[in-house]
């Protein structure tokens, strides 16, 4: 495997580089050259990953749980941005829109999307260790703003935007961590079994932000014990990437392309599609799930949220290897696929109990699609560029949140629902994840993963 963050260890090689470079040699510059002596001493790559119980692998997984468990505990953010429209500080209860949390979710998410613009480059150019870290604090800082507001206001922007853009380089660096840390036709799988730990977390997330709001008494408590519970994650969470990426080599000092052109060169297809899609229809439970219950007085989330990760988690482990037999592309299809049966089955839900079969579908669904997304997005990139095609398939996940937020809420609010349409928003939802299935199963029917025959 040629490691992204390893030059070869002897002798000139040409890469291609940007637009700016072409007509100096052809358009390509010796590596070479650019590499400082410290960065041979790394030309062996990074040590690799064959078992689980790796300390590196042990250390992946946990932190993922608590990234995980932090973020499931913020879908909550609705409810908490709704509280604070009607708290009597920000002003009327009848100024609050569904749409509002959406604005807010979408602001977070653009700030994001435009700094994968670099990301991947920057991750390629200054190594994982450096990028995780930084991308790590700006997490914890959003979750500081948040646990600082205790009213409408920019505040709410600002903190969403720090969080978001985090959030995103936490979790692209962790993926492209771990991929360059194991054999190239195992990365797949190594994706799903760190992903594991993400179904863990949710249960965890949404079962401490349930019960701290149930024994904190006043709501303003119990939100704010809970962004604090999401503080102590997010530090201990860098602790756990400072230990992992020790000796972690860092990459090559070469000119690097930009994101733009390396789109043009290594364009993965249509799985921006399947991942804009993956964003939308997660947003669904992780937004509006919480408001959805409270309108129908279901109860809390943590039911649907801790049986949609066992699913998950019990899938994803029995699967694990299921790409190397029968390929990513089907594997997608079955996934969009339950997805959108899972949001479609939520539309009859009288009873909190009739949640649990939908969440499970759900599970199903995103065990087998997340870990197929950002191997099959990051595939057609070079080694040495797979920080940037990692960052580019995950990227597109967030394009499908970012979109679908405030239309989702948007629907919810029209008048012909009387401003509860949370059904037809389910459908919309739904349907757009099974159509998508249907139309990559007709068009990919009859590709063969390179997984499958390594």
């Amino acid at each position: 495997m040629d490691s992204p963050s390893s030059p070869p260890s002897s002798g000139p090689v040409s890469v291609p580089t940007s637009p700016e470079a072409s007509g100096r040699r052809g358009g390509r510059i010796d590596v070479q050259s650019q590499v400082r002596p410290r960065d041979t001493a790394a030309a062996a790559g990074p040590r690799r990953i064959d078992r689980l119980s790796d300390p590196v692998f042990i250390g992946s997984w946990i932190a993922n749980f608590l990234l995980v468990t932090a973020n499931a505990a913020l879908f909550i953010f609705a409810d908490w941005v709704a509280w604070l429209a009607s708290s009597g500080i920000a002003g009327p209860a009848d100024i609050y829109h569904e749409e509002l949390p959406g604005r807010i979710v979408q602001t977070g998410l653009i700030a994001a999307i435009l700094s994968r613009l670099f990301l991947g480059r920057t991750i390629d150019r200054f190594g994982v260790r450096r990028v995780w870290l930084v991308m790590s604090l700006l997490t914890l800082c959003g979750s500081v703003t948040f646990a600082a507001t205790s009213h409408l206001s920019n505040a709410l922007y600002a903190g969403r935007i720090l969080y978001a853009v985090g959030v995103s380089g936490m979790f692209t660096c962790s993926a492209f961590h771990i991929q360059a840390c194991v054999a190239e036709h195992r990365r797949t799988e190594f994706l799903g079994l760190l992903g594991s730990s993400g179904f863990v977390g949710m249960t965890m997330g949404t079962q401490l932000a349930d019960a701290l709001r149930r024994f904190s008494g006043a709501e303003s408590t119990g939100f704010r014990r809970t962004f604090l519970a999401v503080i102590a994650c997010n530090v201990v969470y860098g602790i756990l990437v400072w230990f992992v990426t020790r000796g972690f080599p860092r990459p090559a000092r070469e000119i690097r392309p930009s994101l733009l052109f390396m789109m043009k060169q290594y364009w993965p297809g249509p799985i921006v599609v399947v991942a804009a899609v993956m964003g939308l229809v997660f947003t669904v439970p992780s937004l509006y799930l919480v408001r959805f219950n409270g309108f129908a007085g279901l109860g809390g989330i943590s039911g649907y949220w801790t049986a949609y990760a066992v699913s998950a988690f019990v899938i994803r482990l029995a699967t694990a290897q299921l790409s190397q037999t029968v390929g990513r592309y089907r594997l997608i299809t079955v996934g969009l696929a339950a997805q959108g049966i899972g949001l479609l089955g939520i539309i009859p839900a009288s009873q909190s109990w009739h949640l649990l079969i939908p969440a499970v579908i759900c599970g199903l669904g995103h065990a087998l699609l997340f870990p197929s997304i950002v191997s099959l997005g990051a595939q057609r990139f070079p080694g040495r560029y797979r920080g940037s095609g990692t960052n580019l398939a995950m990227g597109f996940v967030d394009f499908g949140t970012a979109l679908s937020a405030p239309l989702l809420g948007r629907i919810i609010d029209l008048d012909v629902f009387g401003g509860v349409g949370y059904r037809p928003m389910f459908f919309a939802a739904g349907m757009t994840a099974v159509l998508t299935a249907i139309v990559w199963h007709v068009t990919h029917r009859n590709r063969i993963d390179c997984e499958t025959t390594a």
